[in-house]
């Protein structure tokens, strides 16, 4: 008598609806993260360009502390949130999606995966946009309040 082994189920999850989601976070990811503007800054009153670069610094100092923007906590305070929420809410559509099919907990676990990695792409660079945008205006509203001329 041979031994067969323990039977085989075919999983009823294939990698496509995987691969559906992880396309779908990709696209989001590149039309959801804008763009932060870039002016060109003139001396407006005959500054030099020592006092270009040092007003230049300053604005710079000044905007971070105004708008409290931090670029490297930022991206990572955004990741961190993005995956906690994403996950959190993956796991539940993942758990839904899976009691039709009886595997609630392999459901639950690929949309824990999907959600939280899609809200860390989202979450980092939504954030670090949001402060990065906010801190430039007060740059060159700074520039502008020293008499440079910002295009």
């Amino acid at each position: 008598m041979a031994y067969v082994g323990a039977p085989r189920f075919a999983s009823r999850l294939s990698g496509r609806p995987l691969t559906a989601v992880v396309t779908v976070a990709l696209l989001l990811t590149s039309a959801c993260v804008s763009h932060v503007p870039r002016y060109q800054v003139l001396p407006g009153q005959g500054q030099s360009s020592e006092t270009l670069d040092r007003d230049r610094y300053e604005c710079g100092l000044q905007a971070q502390k105004q708008t409290n923007y931090d670029p490297g906590g930022s991206m990572t305070a955004g990741a961190l949130t993005g995956l906690i929420v994403g996950g959190a809410l993956g796991a539940g559509l993942g758990a839904a999606a899976g009691i039709s099919g009886g595997v609630v907990g392999t459901g639950a676990s690929v949309g824990a995966i999907a959600g939280g990695g899609t809200g860390a792409m989202l979450g980092g660079p939504y954030l670090y946009e949001k402060g990065l945008n906010d801190t430039q205006r007060a740059f060159y509203a700074c520039l502008a309040g020293r008499g440079y001329t910002v295009k």
